[in-house]
């Protein structure tokens, strides 16, 4: 056999076609590593948005039960002693109007919030710490608040029916921050303190609560349409339509007790809240898509290799390439689109763009316009049902299940009387 012969049989050898299409596939993973790189990197600026917006708006909140803290000094031998005590609420009730909304920069999005808060409740003060003789004490009733610079405006704060004239101030203890007002002692004669607090508070992305009282009620509504419950307890009550949501907790503690020492709000890890997020972000979407690439390549690259046995045609490596890469523009032209308009639009633009652009491709390779019409046709169900999986989260397992067990099924059924050891070899007569 000569050199050139050898050639020859080398190039219309079926195993080497399907050795240099699998060897393609491989090489088409570059530019689509690329695109999963790209998608990473605009993701992480859009953290890093979201970051500095929540610096500006308000971090994430999270609210605790009010406590009483009562700091006692007592004389003893020349020294003073200082002991301080917390006393958790008995009852607290939340009644809160979460805004929702979104701010850009540039163009990321955040969702942030303004929340108006109506907090009552009741302390049992135990009076046997104030009969301590050579001591002298003070009292504060303390909100504990994650972010500060979220509070906006405090309306109003009444104890025991009676509007509290002074001012609230910060306050610190032991890692816990929020805002304080001083308490008279006068006021706890009655073995129980009464509250009724109002006052703003901004923040994003997520709002909590820690129930530390023997029995928290909370009652929230809001705007947002899309939020996602979180937290150690669920809602007991809740509704969620176009217009917004309601949700409703009960939280009861018969074993709370006073805590005398320097942890100052017991069984932090327990909370509850809402997360306002926005659905269906634009980069998370585009990674699922891209996650779908390699069935793409692979079930297009076995499309055109079927089309070379059945039409009689040989197509070169380098068109295998071309359609490759159309392929992976398909992704860089999604993630770009993706920022400035909804994903939907921006996959139909996107879809289209490529079916049109491969359709008209394979009308002159495949030697007739009527291939080039069946291939758009073929790659818009193909990207049809990629979208479809996309969208479809709960459910994307079993329908790609379900797909690439039928598509299986097909290229079996098409290639089933094909006598692959007689393919390529030319009969000598």
């Amino acid at each position: 056999m000569t050199k050139d012969n050898l050639l020859t049989s080398v190039s219309k050898s079926i195993s080497v076609k399907l050795g240099v299409i699998f060897f393609l596939i491989l090489i088409m993973q570059i530019p689509l590593s690329s695109v999963r790189s790209l998608i990473h990197e605009r993701q992480n600026m859009e953290n890093k948005a979201h970051r500095e917006i929540s610096q500006r708006w308000g971090d994430s909140q999270q609210i605790a039960t009010p406590v009483l803290v009562i700091t006692r000094e007592t004389q003893a031998e020349k020294e003073t002693v200082q002991s301080r005590f917390t006393l958790q609420s008995n009852v607290s009730d939340f009644v809160i109007d979460l805004k929702a909304q979104k701010r850009y920069l540039g163009i990321y999005q955040a969702a942030v919030y303004q929340s108006k808060i109506k907090l009552t409740g009741s302390i049992n003060v135990d009076l046997d710490v104030f009969q301590i003789e050579n001591s002298q004490l003070s009292t504060q009733l303390f909100v504990p608040i994650r972010s500060l610079t979220g509070l906006k405006n405090i309306e109003q704060i009444n104890i025991n029916g009676k509007k509290i004239k002074q001012q609230a101030y910060q306050q610190g203890n032991n890692q816990q921050v929020g805002f304080a007002v001083g308490i008279n002692k006068n006021d706890l004669i009655d073995k129980i303190l009464s509250y009724e607090i109002e006052f703003s508070l901004a923040g994003s992305q997520q709002f909590d609560l820690i129930p530390n009282a023997r029995k928290t009620t909370v009652s929230m509504q809001s705007n947002w349409s899309a939020p996602s419950f979180v937290g150690d307890y669920l809602p007991d009550e809740r509704s969620i339509n176009d217009e917004g949501f309601k949700a409703q907790w009960q939280v009861n503690k018969l074993n709370l007790a006073a805590d005398t020492t320097s942890n100052f709000i017991k069984n932090q890890q327990t909370s509850f809240g809402v997360k306002i997020y926005i659905p269906a972000n634009t980069y998370q979407v585009n990674e699922r898509t891209v996650k779908y690439s390699f069935l793409i390549i692979l079930l297009t690259f076995a499309g055109f290799f079927l089309s070379e046995l059945f039409f009689k045609i040989r197509l070169h490596p380098f068109q295998y390439l071309l359609i490759g890469f159309s392929i992976s523009t398909f992704y860089l032209l999604l993630l770009s689109l993706s920022e400035y308009l909804h994903f939907n639009l921006s996959f139909l633009i996107s879809a289209s763009a490529i079916i049109a652009l491969i359709s008209g491709y394979s009308s002159v390779v495949l030697h007739q316009k009527k291939r080039g019409v069946y291939t758009g046709i073929l790659f818009a169900i193909l990207y049809g049902f990629i979208f479809i999986l996309v969208k479809a989260e709960q459910t994307s397992l079993l329908m790609g299940s379900l797909g690439i067990l039928f598509i299986l099924t097909t290229i079996m059924y098409l290639t089933r009387k094909i006598n692959w050891y007689e393919v390529g070899i030319e009969k000598n007569e």
